[in-house]
C-alpha cells in the first residue's frame, strides 16, 4: 500500500498478471494445426474443451433452470456427495454413525424397514471394506 498525500487514503498497488499457462492461449477454443496433424489437433481441442467444461456449460445453458430447481439440485448434489463421503470413512473404519437406542422410533412397519435396511448398508459397507 502506499500513501497518496493529495486524496489522504490508502490506496492499494496493483498486482502483477498472473503467468499464461500453456492451455490459457487457447481459451477462445482456437487450435493451430502443427505439421499437418489434423488428428493431433482434434485431440488438443477435445482437451482443452473437457477442461474447460464445455459441454456441461452447453447443456446447462440449452434450457432455462429456473432457481428454485438449481437450488435443488446443488443440495441434491450436496446430499450424493455426503453420503459417499460418510459411505468410504465406514469402508476405511474410519467413522462409524451412532446406534440408535430404544423402540420408540420403530412403531410401524416402514420405520422397521429403514431401521434394518440401515444396517445392512453399514454391514455391507464394513465387508466391502
Amino acid at each position: 500500500m502506499t500513501f497518496n498525500k493529495h486524496k489522504k487514503h490508502y490506496r492499494q498497488e496493483r498486482k502483477p498478471r498472473r503467468e499464461e499457462k500453456f492451455l490459457d492461449k487457447f481459451r477462445g477454443r482456437n487450435i493451430e494445426v502443427r505439421n499437418e496433424d489434423v488428428n493431433g489437433a482434434i485431440r488438443r481441442l477435445k482437451k482443452v474443451l473437457e477442461k474447460m467444461d464445455f459441454q456441461k456449460e452447453i447443456s446447462k445453458r440449452e434450457y432455462y433452470e429456473k432457481p428454485s430447481v438449481k437450488r435443488k439440485r446443488r443440495k441434491d448434489q450436496a446430499k450424493k456427495k455426503t453420503k459417499r463421503d460418510i459411505d468410504n470413512q465406514i469402508m476405511r473404519g474410519e467413522w462409524m454413525p451412532p446406534a440408535v437406542v430404544g423402540q420408540k422410533h420403530l412403531k410401524g412397519k416402514r420405520e422397521k424397514r429403514k431401521a434394518w435396511m440401515a444396517k445392512e448398508r453399514i454391514r455391507r459397507l464394513r465387508d466391502r471394506g
